[in-house]
């Protein structure tokens, strides 16, 4: 009986309250029910570090407070090898059916998907978005190494970040950036001076206030310019990031 005990209670520690499970084809769907949702609530896809299991997901990105607002449902695959992140092999289809499951599980419709990915989870947010754009509304990366070849929409709004330590995804994303911003789309870049390649606190703090402030419907307060960080005047397109609200506005400042 103590043994039980034991068992249960690391359990409710190591995953979120309003924690299940969904399995297609072997491969594990954590997801977080708000504590509050409506017939066409929100849905939030995390996508953790290379071979994470869903659970550290949840419980590293700590979205909790964001979901229980605006009452999304948040689901995150334990995706492993076989080169995941490119969602046309296999694991796309695996998530749509994901999707689906949970719709029927809870009676809902998931009109608006949202992404947010680190590392690998990056890469699967970068390449995922642009295989099914119609169904995503905004999404976040960080620290990402591998983006589409060709942008087939830059409809939605993007955040990406990344340490000025970690060179070469630095280098990386910043080409994407531009390469975005040219075809319209609304990104807003923010690196972290000194950090590395870590999932840091400071890049979650700012992942949280902007997906808040897309959720919300916030508009443009102020156009900010990458590197100078001047905002009002003449910004060229291709440097432009939209700050919706004071607070992400001190963030992407710091």
């Amino acid at each position: 009986m103590k043994i039980l005990t034991v068992i249960i209670l690391f359990f409710t520690l190591q995953c979120p309250v309003f924690a299940g499970i969904i399995k297609i084809d072997g491969v594990e769907f954590h997801y977080r029910v708000p504590e509050k949702y409506g017939k066409i609530p929100p849905l939030m896809v995390l996508f953790g570090g290379r071979n994470w299991d869903g659970c550290k997901t949840l419980n590293t990105f700590k979205f909790n407070k964001l979901a229980d607002k605006y009452g999304i449902f948040l689901l995150s695959p334990s995706f492993r090898d076989r080169d995941y992140w490119e969602p046309e092999a296999w694991s796309g289809k695996l998530l749509l059916q994901a999707v689906s499951a949970l719709e029927k599980r809870f009676k809902v419709n998931f009109e608006k998907i949202y992404f947010y990915g680190y590392s690998a989870g990056g890469q699967c947010v970068a390449l995922f978005q642009q295989w099914m754009p119609e169904k995503v509304a905004a999404c976040g990366i960080h620290a990402c190494g591998v983006y589409p070849a060709v942008i087939k929409s830059a409809r939605i709004p993007v955040l990406i970040t990344c340490g000025t330590e970690d060179s070469d995804r630095l280098r990386i994303s910043r080409d994407f950036v531009y390469r975005y911003r040219e075809q319209g789309g609304r990104l807003l870049w923010k690196y972290f001076p000194g950090a590395g390649h870590e999932l840091s606190a400071a890049a979650l703090e700012m992942a949280e206030i902007w997906f808040d402030d897309i959720i919300s419907g916030k508009k443009v307060r102020h156009w900010g310019e990458d590197d100078t960080g001047q905002t009002g005047g003449e910004i060229e397109p291709e440097f432009r990031n939209p700050l919706y609200s004071e607070k992400l506005e001190e963030l992407w400042r710091k």
